[in-house]
């Protein structure tokens, strides 16, 4: 439907767009401490007339203004009684101050029963957001709230004071965020339960619409002016009607003060029959890590491979988030906030990659891994879980004996090669334990934001001073090298400068809210780094931080400079190079550290080059381009192969893209076990499943192994990774310079096509047996994944289950969705009231008695005539 269609309820059967109507929902989310998001009050619908917003607020002075229905209370000591309606609003006015006013006033009156019966709640019924005509062109400045269009709804400290993840950030009081607060606190922590909220976008809807509910707020105010009055005569309305019920919430327990209904009430509900029926599943996905040189050793313990001399080296890890947010979950673009980090760490990547060789990387004195962690955006949930694994240390079975005998298995059964198949653990469930092999996280290199500089060319870099030592620690080494690397290649005037973040009351340096909080938080301190932004002090004014806006194509605001990209992607490499050459008694300078990765990677990442375009069309405007099409259906048949067990292709981004995490089960990413043709979340020998039989151990059927579904984008992260570091066998570096003799590579649809492959030299370690990624044949996989859930859960047997572990009650935001029917949705329709039903129903009575009158006539006369 497009505005040229011209789409109206005016016209007789023109009614299909309306049943049905296009637009993106607010979904309620569940956390530690209670719910925020949106939903109606049960599982009846909720309707109300349509009526701008401004016709049902309380003026600015909180008393009644002109912006107010003309409603005088009738006398007595209980509240007035009006038809219900549904609030609509303009995007830009879409901020926390409104939504306060719109209960506010809401809350004065009691709903009546014109549209079906509203047993909890006063008139307000839903709010329907419509996409501001300047989401098109240019931002302009809304006349009411002073809030921009390009506002975020995040706080002024995201995922900090006053948050579910606010113990989780290091300096969590800084108002990083501007825009968020512009217009109050912020509206991606409210509570809006009973106020179920949809945002419109196609363009010819949404003129109908503010057409339409600017109509009847003008009818109302020039025909009613007592409650009486106005309940008397709705009719004829235009009425929306929202069908989404995403859960109970609202109600506070008086004496702790917490909310009733949470996540973990919610994730371990049990029905009346003490049957384990969860409401809600938590959020999450798959991280995606890889490391720079030789693949990491697959064994564990006593299995690493003798041969890899760097399995005691340091790990510097280059990191970054892989998703966004917004109000309305699907509509997540996260242009600046997600796919310009992506780009950039990718590129990164590709840089060391095709320009510095194994040996090379194999010879510094630390390991380079490049991390993607997913459901960032929700109390950093991928990274708190790798590097609690990584850094805190894990140990398999150590809960519960986990395989009978306890220890790691094979991750596929059948190839138990402990060189070349990757080793897993049964409880506590994990599909991949190579992690366990990368030794000490010394820090870490993380980027944000980069993609939107605000019209400068000037990058930040940002560290905890009070981390790793202070002035003489590993993240002010980093912090000068990045410097110093900025100074040393002014490309195009870009530049990196020390932020001037300063301490807190505190002594703490706040960090902007990236996986490095994890590291510093987990690490006690111990070990930090420095991140890559593209603002100093607080967000780029107008950024759109999570917000649906912050899109470069449909429906977007977002500028970005593709350059600066580029950029922070030479930066990434060539400090996370120098950050390897450290070594560990801190010998290095940062001059030298500088010059010596500046001489490996003379080269600088081209915004233009085929590679760079190929990905950001991906990232930025199709997220089901050929390229992920092409990078995840070589992962899905690689698995395939391996397991015996094809999974089908992972859930796509989108187009355009959407980078919400999404909820974590079998079918989005929770890994799982098959175990003598059954599946499993998590597996204990001996144990006994859900139908009381016992559980078999892992291995007595050849076919046993670990399985994983992931997102299209994961696995396409996972397969460009293997592809642009796998190219390090090739790569040709070194004081001569002399270019390498880089064979033809073979072409291949899946890694049974690289069997033959004769140019990957296997002599001194199994590890380089050749893979297929990116429809080419590279020497190993260096990809790997990790689970990305809260973590304070843990998978049992039956799958879409998980259990709270620990003693965190003061960490983890633990986010869950409800489960919510597939026929939720938004209608708009006519209502004439009861009138022309009574009309139509006297009439049909009348005609009906006058069908019996004649009928009796005619029956007397054919009886008198002999001839009935």
């Amino acid at each position: 439907m497009t505005a040229a269609e011209d789409p109206t309820l005016n016209v007789p059967f023109n009614g299909a767009t309306f049943e049905s109507l296009p637009h993106f929902p607010c979904v309620t989310l569940y956390h530690r401490h209670g719910r925020s998001g949106c939903g109606t009050y049960g599982h009846d619908v909720q309707a109300g007339r349509l009526l701008h917003w401004t016709s049902v607020v309380v003026g600015e002075d909180g008393g009644e203004g002109d912006a107010e229905v003309g409603v005088i209370a009738d006398g007595g000591g209980s509240k007035p009684t009006i038809p219900p309606y549904v609030a609509v609003i303009e995007e830009e006015n879409y901020i926390a101050d409104n939504v306060a006013r719109l209960a506010y006033f809401s809350s004065l009156y009691a709903a009546g029963d014109h549209y079906g019966k509203a047993d909890v709640g006063g008139p307000l019924r839903g709010v329907l957001v419509l996409a501001s005509s300047s989401s098109s062109s240019t931002i302009t400045t809304a006349t009411t709230g002073a809030a921009s269009v390009a506002m975020s709804p995040e706080p002024l400290a995201p995922q900090g004071e006053g948050t579910p993840s606010s113990s989780l950030t290091v300096g969590n009081a800084h108002g990083w965020n501007t825009d968020g607060d512009v217009g109050g606190y912020g509206l991606v922590n409210a509570d809006m339960y009973g106020v179920p909220t949809a945002y419109v976008r196609d363009d010819g809807i949404v003129s109908y619409l503010a057409t339409m509910a600017s109509a009847q707020s003008d009818a109302l105010r020039s025909a009613t002016t007592t409650a009486s009055s106005l309940s008397s005569s709705p009719y004829p309305s235009i009425l929306s009607e929202f069908n989404y019920y995403m859960g109970p919430g609202g109600e506070i327990d008086a004496e702790s003060g917490r909310a009733v209904y949470d996540s973990k009430k919610c994730l371990g509900w049990r029905d009346v029959d003490g049957n384990w029926t969860p409401r809600c599943a938590p959020l999450g996905g798959n991280s995606v890590w890889a490391g720079a040189g030789s693949p990491v050793p697959l064994g564990v313990g006593n299995e690493v491979d003798e041969n890899d001399d760097g399995g005691g080296r340091p790990t510097v890890l280059v990191a970054t988030s892989m998703d966004s947010t917004s109000m309305f979950h699907d509509l997540s673009p996260g242009a600046n906030s997600a796919a310009s980090n992506v780009l950039a760490l990718l590129m990164a990547a590709n840089l060391v990659g095709s320009h510095i060789d194994d040996d090379v990387l194999d010879s510094l004195n630390g390991r380079i891994v490049f991390s993607f962690f997913q459901g960032e955006s929700y109390g950093y949930i991928g990274s708190r879980r790798f590097l609690k694994d990584v850094v805190s240390g894990f140990q398999c079975g150590t809960d519960r004996s986990s395989s009978g005998g306890g220890g790691d298995v094979p991750s596929v059964h059948k190839r138990k090669d402990a060189g070349t198949t990757v080793r897993a653990c049964l409880h506590p469930f994990r599909a991949d334990l190579t992690f366990m092999n990368l030794g000490r996280v010394r820090g870490m290199i993380a980027v944000d934001q980069i993609g939107n500089l605000g019209g400068t060319k000037s990058m930040y870099v940002q560290r905890g001073d009070v981390t790793d030592g202070g002035e003489g620690g590993y993240a002010s080494f980093l912090s000068s090298v990045m410097v110093e690397l900025s100074e040393s290649d002014d490309a195009a005037g870009y530049s990196a400068l020390a932020s001037s973040v300063g301490s807190q009351d505190d002594g703490t340096s706040p960090l902007p809210p990236t996986p490095l909080s994890s590291l510093v938080k987990i690490s006690s301190n111990a070990a930090g780094g420095v991140v890559l932004t593209g603002y100093d002090d607080a967000f780029v004014a107008g950024s759109m931080y999570h917000s649906h806006l912050d899109s470069a194509s449909t429906g977007g605001l977002q500028s970005i400079d593709k350059d600066a990209i580029a950029y922070a992607a030479t930066l990434l490499a060539r400090t996370a190079v120098a950050a390897a050459y450290q070594d560990t008694d801190n010998g290095v300078d940062y001059a030298t550290a500088a010059a010596f990765a500046l001489k490996l990677l003379p080269e600088s990442v081209d915004s233009s080059s085929e590679t760079f375009v190929d990905l950001y069309k991906c990232l930025f405007e199709d997220g089901n381009c050929d390229t992920f099409l092409t990078y995840g259906g070589i992962e899905r048949v690689n698995d395939a192969v391996r397991t015996g067990t094809d999974l089908g292709m992972g859930v796509p981004l989108g187009t355009p893209p959407s980078y919400y995490v999404s909820i974590y089960d079998s079918s989005n990413g929770q890994a799982f076990v098959r175990v003598s043709g059954k599946y499993y979340g998590s597996l204990i020998a001996g144990d006994t499943d859900e139908n009381g039989e016992p559980i078999k151990v892992y291995g007595e059927d050849p076919a046993d192994a670990f399985l994983v579904r992931p997102s299209l984008l994961e696995m396409s992260l996972f397969g460009i990774l293997n592809d642009f570091l796998g190219r390090g066998s090739f790569a040709s570096s070194g004081e001569d310079g002399d270019a390498a003799a880089v064979p033809t590579l073979k072409t291949c649809k899946g890694g049974d096509d690289c069997s033959s492959v004769t140019y990957c030299d296997s002599g001194s370690s199994a590890l380089v047996v050749p893979t297929c990624a990116g429809g080419k044949c590279v020497c190993g996989s260096r990809s790997h994944y990790h689970p990305a859930l809260d973590e304070a859960l843990s998978a049992v047997d039956k799958l879409g289950r998980f259990e709270i572990v620990g003693d965190d009650e003061s960490l983890s935001a633990l986010y869950a969705e409800p489960y919510w029917s597939s026929y939720v949705g938004v209608r708009i329709y006519n209502d004439a009231g009861i009138g022309p039903g009574v009309y139509a129903a006297s009439i049909g009575a009348a005609f009906a008695l006058a069908c019996i009158w004649f009928v009796w006539k005619l029956k007397k006369k054919l009886v008198k005539e002999k001839v009935y």
